[in-house]
């Protein structure tokens, strides 16, 4: 599943799709708490601390111009909740503008799914669809 804000930020939403084992990607706002194990944190403050190794350049896919290149950065969500969970940050590379993003799965995902996934949630206009990787 993919989401905006609205739904990236609702616990009740993310609980119920993770104890369906439901897979996401949802955009969350900078100031949205993580907890990982260096304790909780605004996502933009996370983001702000990482060094310049925890990026890597990938694209989320062809655009008009040709492919679409973002330094993506993923940091493990601390849970100890059956799945995986991480915060997915997208950095441009020449505003340096950031997204974040907070995803789920029942088991280990690389970070290109994640990147395919959150390239198509930023594209979808609808604000909530189920999303194919």
């Amino acid at each position: 599943m993919t989401g905006d804000e609205v739904y990236g930020s609702s616990t009740p939403l993310r609980t119920v799709l993770e104890t369906g084992q439901v897979s996401y990607v949802m955009a969350v706002a900078s100031n949205h708490r993580i907890t990982t194990a260096a304790g909780t944190r605004r996502a933009d403050e996370i983001a702000a601390r990482l060094p310049k190794t925890a990026w890597q350049r990938l694209s989320v896919g062809a655009g008009a111009k040709g492919q679409r290149y973002y330094d993506w950065a993923l940091i493990t969500i601390a849970s100890e909740q059956p799945g995986r969970r991480w915060l997915l940050i997208r950095r441009h590379r020449r505003t340096g503008e950031l997204a974040f993003y907070r995803c789920y799965a029942p088991g280990p995902v690389p970070l290109p799914v994640l990147v395919k996934v959150a390239g198509r949630a930023g594209a979808s206009r609808s604000r909530f669809r189920p999303a194919r990787a």
